[in-house]
């Protein structure tokens, strides 16, 4: 049997830090196992009391419902999803005034001004969090993606103003989520958002239904993505788009608290 446990130090001059904290504990789900025992035995493998820049998290399947209690009695919150789109699924044709376009290298300060809206907005769900490096690290991440022999960035545009943007991993840059893919070739869906002032125009969902178009036309049978389970837009947004949940990642952040209960604080003392 697999090892269970893992434990990630994460580059602090990089862009992995932005999407969670420095050092994460992993625990991941296999078939028949015992949750209650395994998180004892977890726990004396856990360091950084009270450290926000450390987490542990459980990583199951999202239909294995059954230890949700013991997560949530533990302090654990389902704060991601790993979704999955089928080829073919697409949702009914929604108007938008916007157009779409694939990104150039010229467009790379307004691919990091939207990425970053992104980032700023997911941060109050827990996990993701705006580093003094974060700029500098999707400035590098996004020119690589710009710099791709193929299409994988496009714009949503209102008039002449980029007003979203999404780009995709194809197959050949996507292996790193080998493990979550039900059916294959698979890509993976790295980002899309919108402006703050056009969120609920449709933006997205032309954006959306642009890149579906383009991997299903290139015969990718499976397009993958994280998004955060509490974002009130992204949720629902992302279902109606045709994908499902596969996998949901339980997060305690801190890894190990001196308080118990979900929250990030401790519980003030009653007053007498």
């Amino acid at each position: 049997m697999t090892e269970p446990f893992s434990y990630r130090e994460n580059d602090p001059d990089s862009l992995l830090p932005t999407w969670g904290p420095l050092r994460t504990h992993g625990l991941t789900w296999q078939p028949g196992w015992d949750l209650p025992a395994l998180l004892e035995e977890w726990h004396g493998h856990l360091t950084g009391l009270d450290d926000p820049d450390t987490a542990a998290i459980v990583q199951l399947p999202s239909q294995e419902t059954g230890d949700a209690r013991t997560l949530i009695e533990r302090g654990f919150a389902p704060l991601t999803v790993v979704a999955e789109r089928l080829a073919g699924r697409a949702p009914a044709h929604r108007p938008s005034d916007v157009d779409v376009r694939a990104a150039t290298r010229a467009d790379l300060d307004v691919a990091v001004e939207l990425n970053l809206h992104t980032v700023r907005y997911d941060a109050q769900f827990g996990l993701v969090t705006e580093r003094a490096n974060t700029v500098e690290h999707l400035r590098t991440a996004l020119a690589e993606v710009l710099d791709r022999d193929h299409e994988a960035m496009w714009l949503a545009l209102s008039g002449d103003t980029p007003v979203g943007m999404i780009y995709v991993d194809m197959p050949q840059d996507a292996g790193w989520m080998e493990k979550y893919a039900s059916a294959r070739p698979f890509a993976y869906l790295g980002h899309l958002g919108v402006r703050p002032d056009v969120r609920g125009t449709g933006a997205g969902t032309a954006l959306a239904a642009h890149a579906h178009s383009v991997l299903d036309g290139a015969g990718v049978a499976s397009t993958l993505l994280h998004h955060a389970l509490p974002n009130p837009r992204s949720t629902p947004f992302w279902y109606s788009q045709g994908y499902r949940p596969r996998w949901t990642l339980w997060v305690r952040r801190p890894a190990l608290r001196s308080y118990s209960g979900v929250s990030a604080r401790p519980e003030r003392p009653s007053e007498t």
